[in-house]
This record gives C-alpha cells, sequence and structure tokens, in this order.
C-alpha cells in the first residue's frame, strides 16, 4: 500500500460495521461495544471527504456491511440502502464478503448484490487499480458454512470440520475455545 500512496493512486479503506440509524446499538460476543446508529451518517461524510480530496481512486469496503443480529427479513433492504451511498463516491468501491452479512443473506444474492467479479458464488477476484499493481481478494469464507444453502457440500464438509476441531455446541461462540 506504500507504494500506491507513493504512485498518488491513493487508496481509502472502509472498516466500519455500517447499519442503519433504526438499530440499536450492540456489542460482540465478547462484550466489545458496537454502535451503529450514526454508522451511515459516517459513511456519507467519508464519501463526501474522498471526493473532494480528487485523489482517491477507488475505496475497498472490507465486509459486515451489516450485523450479523440485524433482522433477516430487512437485510437485503439495509445492504442496499448502505451500497446506494458507496454509489455516491465517484470512483469504484470493491467488495469483500463479512461473515456478518453471511450470517443474513445467501452468498449468492451477496455476490450480485456486490457486484463481485465472480462467475459463480465463490467471492474471490481481482482488479488493476493502475498498471502496475494488481490486487486480489480472497473468499474468506469459500471453505464455510456461512452463506451455502444448508444441503450444499461445502457446508456439510465445514460442518464435518468444525465437528471434529470445535467441541462447542455453540460453534461460533468464543467461549471454550481455549487450546483450539
Amino acid at each position: 500500500m506504500f507504494h500506491l500512496l507513493q504512485h498518488r493512486s491513493l487508496l481509502a479503506i472502509q472498516q466500519m460495521m455500517l447499519s442503519l440509524i433504526d438499530f440499536k446499538d450492540g456489542g460482540s460476543f465478547l462484550g466489545v461495544p458496537r454502535f451503529y446508529r450514526h454508522s451511515i451518517s459516517v459513511l456519507q461524510r467519508a464519501v463526501s471527504r474522498w471526493n473532494k480530496q480528487h485523489n482517491i481512486k477507488f475505496s475497498i469496503n472490507f465486509g459486515d456491511i451489516i450485523d450479523g443480529y440485524y433482522p433477516k427479513d430487512k437485510s437485503l433492504w439495509a445492504v442496499q440502502k448502505i451500497l446506494d451511498e458507496f454509489e455516491k463516491f465517484v470512483g469504484p468501491t470493491y467488495h469483500m464478503s463479512g461473515n456478518h452479512c453471511l450470517y443474513n443473506i445467501p452468498r449468492s444474492k451477496l455476490v450480485s448484490l456486490l457486484k463481485m467479479a465472480a462467475n459463480s458464488d465463490r467471492a474471490y477476484y481481482d482488479f488493476c487499480p493502475c498498471p502496475e499493481y494488481r490486487i486480489v481478494i480472497l473468499d474468506a469464507y469459500d471453505f464455510s458454512s456461512l452463506g451455502w444453502p444448508r444441503d450444499h457440500p461445502v457446508t456439510a464438509d465445514a460442518m464435518k470440520l468444525l465437528d471434529e476441531k470445535n467441541p462447542n455446541s455453540v460453534k461460533n461462540s468464543p467461549d471454550g475455545r481455549s487450546g483450539l
């Protein structure tokens, strides 16, 4: 990234859990506070600032556009609302899938919604922000029980591995993970 900055192909990186104003502030499994109420206005201010700088060529969203606790029946609407704000940026925004989105939205729908340059439900791709660089976006949840249909072979294989390696009854809980 340092060289990208040197070549004036500046990179704006967004990393925050986005949600909408109608969702209460919360916390993680470990009790770390999550403040949702103002996240959309933070994104709006960030996009406005990026646009005013005139030297930000692209942005990367590292995933988790919504929290896993967000109501599933409102998740598509919420993600679209956030994506509408990213669309106001004058450059392209590249997205990564996050586990929280995959709790609420099927992978196939999420890949399409985020306009990932993938030919399938796989969420990995690459892009060249300038001739000297190629950025590769990996799909951290390619082998996962998240986002795939329950009867999908990837889900079955991932659950088998979780059952073998994770003794917790709630596989996503951090409780009892010592020694894993």
